[in-house]
């Protein structure tokens, strides 16, 4: 009886805190506003790719290599998450805000895991709705030129940019922890996924950077 009380207690406080570390963030204007900056940038990267198909260099539009590049938006989100859940841990540390909230929650890894769980939700959903956002601009502007056709593996792309949105986010909340300062880490992890992995490693290893 007595283990019965203190789970369901347990499963209160977590549910109040989930609660508190979503309002948490979006009571700041940094989320919504970088998530507004991510659309944007989603959608203007396959309209820019759309009106430089069939050009010197680029593959013509509605072939799949053509579509292939307009659906390369998918890494916008994770990056954006990764920025996302460096800044969710980071800044606890940095304005002090991690002082009452441990007190209100001694339980550390409580207090983390539940940073973890709402960034991955975060990072899943927002995900989902850019990658459908660009998607459905690309078949708007496909079918205004008379092409209905998208290339095989769509829905794994979409299906693993959420996964992967929600992993990034995860990697985010770990770093902001560990290191406890917000631009460092978020300068680091930029320069290991832009550079590290997509220039080094793509040209060194060329079979481990894909990992």
């Amino acid at each position: 009886m007595n283990g019965t009380v203190l789970s369901n207690t347990g499963l209160l406080t977590t549910g109040r805190m989930v609660r508190a570390e979503a309002r948490k963030l979006f009571t700041t204007k940094a989320v919504p506003v970088t998530l507004a900056i991510a659309i944007v940038l989603a959608v203007g990267s396959v309209i820019i790719d759309a009106l430089v198909a069939g050009r010197p260099g680029a593959a013509p539009l509605g072939t799949d290599a053509s579509t292939n590049q307009m659906l390369k938006f998918g890494a916008i989100p994770c990056v954006v998450m990764l920025i996302l859940g460096i800044l969710a841990a980071g800044s606890e540390f940095r304005h002090r805000t991690i002082v009452p909230v441990l007190f209100a929650t001694p339980q550390r890894a409580r207090v983390f895991a539940v940073k973890v769980i709402v960034i991955a939700a975060l990072g899943a959903a927002f995900a989902a709705l850019v990658f459908g956002l660009g998607l459905e601009t690309i078949v708007l502007t496909l079918s205004a030129h008379g092409i209905h056709h998208l290339p095989d593996g769509v829905g794994r792309l979409y299906a693993g940019t959420v996964i992967s949105s929600a992993c990034f986010g995860m990697i985010g909340v770990a770093l902001g922890a560990l290191t406890r300062n917000t631009i460092g880490a978020i300068v680091a992890a930029i320069v290991w996924t832009l550079f590290v992995e997509q220039v080094i490693l793509a040209a060194i290893v060329p079979g481990v950077e894909k990992w």
